[in-house]
């Protein structure tokens, strides 16, 4: 276990536990765990956090956790079913004494309500973030439980919430539904602040790379709109590590786009902001979400976004407004629609200046943490 531990006055040592559960590896919980606990500026809580997964913890998250003063542990987890991992967990909930214990995901039920036993007091919060069309049935089975053992499911959207109570009808608790959007510190993602210079455009895209996420189309689209304009000297840079990456590269090769297309790996969080910094174009090419923090993240920085027309992502953008949408799996849509913003930069200053104000308008990590101290506070 890592700790860093600092003073406290006497009322600080009355503040309440939210201990959180999170995955280790890439992916939006860090963002947000964090987002919220630098949204809590008067440090009306005290948070600790467990990290879970296949995957070694991430460097950027310890040091995060260091940062904040945030006392944290990772539980390594074996591929599959591992039963072993539920005690270390429930262990680790008997060691720290939450009064909320914040799942950022449905799969970590058990060790939770284990812990609830002999604390009846605790409240579970679950986070749900995956899109339902995406969800496994063990994922379904999971969060069919939550309604039962947890006081508030936080979704992201009204879409999600519906469909929920489609799929479990009467046989669930509705008030127990929260909706509450995902937030950004817009005081770090910030627009960039010098002009960009004259040049090449870069368009890039940055996620955990895995099946749910669509590169092959980006880098069929981003082929034709090369070959279309082979003088332009603009490239594609995709961020971001996982289960698919051997196949984006041999994609790459059989595309011959070894000298325009840069995959840049995983990056921490100053990494990730100087790459959205380093843009024109932000395209999120993807078969689902339930709200992308990749589009908000570009959004705040005020890059014109382009992505799928999926749900978890059409309730964010408003075509023509704050982005463009393309048809799912469309590459010559998305082709056209990259070539009009790269031969038009007002257009691209438009869209951009457009998303950072919705951004700012609905992404805001202060407007989470209010809607999330609520919860807290039941």
């Amino acid at each position: 276990m890592a700790k860093k531990k600092k003073e406290m006055t006497g009322t600080q040592r009355h503040r309440k536990v939210v201990q959180h559960l999170l995955y280790s590896g890439l992916g939006g919980h860090g963002s947000v765990f964090f987002s919220l606990a630098e949204a809590d500026k008067a440090g009306e809580f005290e948070y600790k956090a467990v990290f879970c997964g296949i995957e070694p913890l991430r460097q950027e998250y310890s040091d995060n956790c260091s940062r904040l003063a945030i006392p944290f542990e990772y539980v390594s987890k074996k591929k599959g079913l591992d039963v072993g991992v539920y005690w270390k967990l429930f262990r680790n909930f008997r060691r720290n004494s939450p009064e909320t214990i914040f799942l950022h995901g449905v799969s970590f039920l058990m060790p939770a309500v284990w812990y609830k036993i002999t604390r009846p007091s605790c409240k579970i919060i679950v986070r749900d973030t995956q899109a339902h069309h995406l969800k496994s049935k063990a994922e379904w089975f999971w969060l069919f439980f939550c309604f039962f053992f947890s006081k508030k499911i936080v979704v992201l959207t009204e879409a999600s919430a519906d469909g929920m109570r489609k799929k479990f009808g009467r046989w669930i608790f509705p008030d127990r539904l929260e909706i509450i959007p995902n937030g950004l510190n817009m005081e770090k993602y910030l627009p960039i602040a010098q002009p960009r210079a004259n040049g090449a455009l870069k368009i890039g895209m940055q996620s955990r790379l895995q099946p749910i996420k669509d590169h092959p189309t980006l880098l069929r689209a981003f082929k034709k709109l090369q070959d279309k304009w082979p003088a332009s000297g603009m490239s594609l840079h995709i961020a971001g590590d996982g289960e698919t990456m051997p196949a984006i590269k041999a994609m790459v090769g059989n595309l011959k786009l070894e000298n325009s297309v840069h995959l840049h790996g995983m990056l921490d969080q100053d990494e990730l902001l100087r790459f959205m910094h380093s843009l024109d174009i932000y395209v999120h090419a993807t078969f689902g979400e339930m709200q992308s923090n990749s589009i908000m993240q570009a959004m705040a920085c005020g890059l014109p976004v382009i992505a799928s027309d999926v749900w978890g992502v059409n309730n964010m953008i408003i075509p023509g407004h704050n982005g463009i949408l393309y048809r799912e799996k469309d590459e010559d849509q998305l082709m056209l629609e990259l070539e009009q913003l790269v031969l038009s930069a007002p257009k691209r200053s438009e869209l951009g200046t457009r998303a950072r104000k919705f951004a700012e308008e609905h992404y805001s990590n202060e407007t989470m943490f209010a809607r999330y101290r609520d919860l807290y506070l039941l």
